[in-house]
């Protein structure tokens, strides 16, 4: 509980979080983050990790796409959530890495926003798809494979997504994806202390990761990135055979979302819940956040160290 109340106290006073600001301190950090990755399984132990797969199911506010720092989706659906119901859906994750340079994490949600989501890398070649589940329910996304402008943005946004991940797990990131550490101060509440390191990297790669000063373990990361954008377009339920072949509705609802300037938005993950995998602790509940509220919360149900993956596993198309 003592985590979870840090947590709370942090996510409060974040807007105030630079009165402990000051010098970078790369010394400072560089003991800190030896530190985190001691208590979380060792320095060592955390070097020999060559594979890492993660098992989890969620809860997410409909109105959140399963990513954030960018990209756009468009849904044309017939019908909707009955009045009154729900926004939440629910859903798995498979996440799998191959360090240093391959990632795929596969989302699929149920209920009436269902859809498989695959995203990742393999190497410098990025993927994106979704896949309804739906019969009524058309999505196009931005994808590297339509348009060659998307893979810029696309890789550094999946690597971006995996390091911030891999902060709050591992305490390090992929050697791809190499950061820099700086102290820039101690956040304190009246449930305890926390050390504020400030990550740089590839990309404008910024994030403040929070530790717990007494164990040493990564409470919250945040960060700034331009918000996901869902486009939704509903037609009558009695018109599926209609919405299936009007492509010109799906085209409009993607130059609209298009024409839009993405908004920059701060978020926020909180690890918690670390539990003994081996020879590692890791953390088993996950949840990610605006200033506003919590959008999402994954639970761990299972982590594998060194799994061996099969050849195509990275070879999304």
């Amino acid at each position: 509980m003592r985590t979870i109340r840090i947590q709370a106290a942090l996510a409060a006073a974040l807007i105030g979080a630079d009165a402990f600001s000051g010098i970078a301190q790369q010394d400072k950090a560089a003991q800190v983050m030896a530190q985190v990755r001691k208590a979380l399984g060792g320095e060592q132990k955390g070097a020999a990790l060559k594979s890492l797969s993660l098992r989890a199911t969620y809860q997410r506010d409909m109105a959140m796409p399963g990513m954030a720092g960018g990209g756009r989706t468009v849904v044309a659906m017939t019908g909707g959530p009955a009045g009154g119901a729900s926004t939440q859906v629910t859903g798995d994750i498979e996440l799998d890495v191959e360090f240093p340079s391959r990632y795929i994490k596969v989302d699929t949600s149920t209920g009436f926003m269902a859809m498989t989501r695959t995203e990742g890398f393999d190497g410098g070649r990025p993927f994106v798809n979704a896949v309804s589940a739906n019969p009524g329910m058309r999505i196009r996304i931005d994808r590297p494979e339509d348009d060659p402008s998307f893979t810029k943005t696309a890789l550094e946004r999946h690597q971006a997504e995996l390091g911030r991940l891999l902060l709050g797990i591992l305490g390090t990131t992929p050697a791809s994806f190499p950061v820099t550490y700086s102290h820039t101060g101690v956040a304190e509440s009246s449930d305890g202390k926390a050390d504020i390191i400030e990550v740089k990297g590839p990309g404008n790669f910024a994030a403040r990761l929070f530790v717990d000063v007494e164990s040493h373990l990564p409470l919250m990361l945040s960060y700034k990135a331009s918000e996901p954008r869902i486009v939704t377009r509903t037609a009558d339920r009695n018109s599926a055979d209609e919405l299936q072949n009007d492509a010109d509705r799906v085209e409009r609802a993607r130059k609209e979302a298009e024409a839009t300037p993405p908004k920059l938005v701060e978020y926020r993950l909180f690890f918690s819940d670390y539990r003994q995998v081996g020879d590692l602790s890791l953390p088993h509940r996950i949840a990610r956040g605006t200033a506003e509220k919590t959008t999402e919360e994954w639970e761990v149900k299972s982590y594998k160290i060194n799994p061996t993956f099969k050849p195509d596993r990275f070879k999304v198309s």
